[in-house]
């Protein structure tokens, strides 16, 4: 295949139903920027992002016949695809938050960086104060740090 612009998404998605690598190559050239900036903008995190740009080309590599183009264009199935991924992306991450899994001390390197004490040593401080809060206050904090909700909601 020469030049990306002699084939519509059509002719391409056929293609790589038909296992053409290089047609999902030209597909990912075309569409890859606007996937991975909607990803990032409902992740804020750039790691993320790329893992959920990658998700969404293998989807379509997987499965391309999930796209109708009867009922749109590529590029939209696709933004619209990227954006269900990362929110159900950012759901797990933030349950994922919440649920024990990291460790105190990780928790407060998070607290620290957002409140500006870098050091190791105000780290270590707030671990052991972190360690004294009862465990409603302490979940109180990981909501607002780690959910962003604000006192009403919590």
């Amino acid at each position: 295949m020469a030049n990306n612009q002699l084939f519509d998404d059509s002719v391409l998605v056929e293609k790589i139903s038909e296992r053409d690598e290089g047609a999902l190559v030209m597909v990912y050239d075309r569409y890859a920027k606007s996937v991975f900036n909607v990803a990032h903008y409902v992740l804020q995190n750039r790691t993320l992002a790329e893992e959920i740009t990658q998700d969404v080309f293998f989807l379509v590599w997987q499965s391309p016949h999930k796209w109708n183009p009867t009922k749109g264009k590529l590029g939209s199935w696709l933004l619209a695809v990227t954006r269900f991924m990362a929110i159900d992306r950012l759901r797990h991450e933030k349950s994922r938050n919440l649920d024990g899994t990291k460790s105190l001390e990780d928790l407060a390197e998070q607290i620290s960086v957002k409140v500006g004490a870098t050091t190791p040593e105000d780290t270590a401080l707030l671990t052991a104060l972190l360690k004294r809060l009862p465990k409603e206050q302490r979940e109180v904090l990981l909501l607002t740090y780690f959910r962003g909700m604000t006192h009403v909601e919590i």
